[in-house]
C-alpha cells in the first residue's frame, strides 16, 4: 500500500476510533441500565487503546514510511475476506423498529462496528506490507469482537433478558 493510500486509511481509521470512543461515553451516559452503562464505557476504552494504536501508525508511517509492528499485539485469526453480515449491505438500524433508546443505541454502535470492520478488512486485504496486514487483521479482530458483543446484548435486550 502506497504511503498516501496508507495515509488515507489510517486517518480515516483514526476518526472512526475517536467518533467511536465519543458515541460509547454518551452512550453509557444515557443508560438508565448499570451493565449497559459498564459495556459502553468498557468499549470506549477499547476505541482510545485503539485510537492511540493507529496514531502510533500514522505518526510512523508519515514520519519514515512503514509500519510498526507492536510487541504487544497479539493477533486473533480471522477471516478477512469475510463481512459481519454475508451477502447484504443492509442498515442495521433497520432491525430496531420501534425498539428502545438502549436498543436504538446498540443498533448505531452495530453500524459503527460494521464501518470500522469493513475499512480494516479491506485494508488487510490490500496491504502487500506484512505488518499493515497484521495491524489492520487486528483492528478487524477487535472490531468483530464489539460487534459479537453488541449483538449479544442487542438481541439480549430485544428478548427483554437484559444486558449481558
Amino acid at each position: 500500500m502506497a504511503n498516501e493510500g496508507a495515509l488515507q486509511v489510517l486517518s480515516q481509521a483514526l476518526r472512526l476510533e475517536q467518533e467511536g470512543r465519543e458515541f460509547y461515553l454518551a452512550a453509557a451516559e444515557n443508560t438508565a441500565d448499570q451493565r449497559g452503562k459498564e459495556v459502553f464505557l468498557s468499549l470506549a476504552n477499547d476505541e482510545q487503546k485503539h485510537a492511540d494504536m493507529v496514531r502510533r501508525q500514522l505518526n510512523a508511517v508519515e514520519g519514515d514510511g512503514a509500519y510498526v509492528l507492536l510487541p504487544d499485539l497479539d493477533v486473533a485469526s480471522i477471516d478477512v475476506d469475510d463481512k459481519l453480515f454475508p451477502g447484504t449491505d443492509a442498515d442495521i438500524s433497520a432491525i430496531t423498529g420501534d425498539a428502545a433508546d438502549d436498543l436504538e443505541a446498540l443498533a448505531i454502535a452495530l453500524e459503527n462496528e460494521v464501518k470500522s470492520y469493513d475499512l480494516y478488512r479491506k485494508a488487510a486485504q490490500d496491504a502487500v506490507d506484512p505488518v499493515a496486514k497484521t495491524v489492520y487483521t487486528w483492528l478487524a479482530s477487535a472490531e468483530r469482537t464489539h460487534f459479537d458483543l453488541l449483538m449479544s446484548n442487542w438481541q439480549s435486550l430485544a428478548d427483554r433478558s437484559g444486558w449481558v
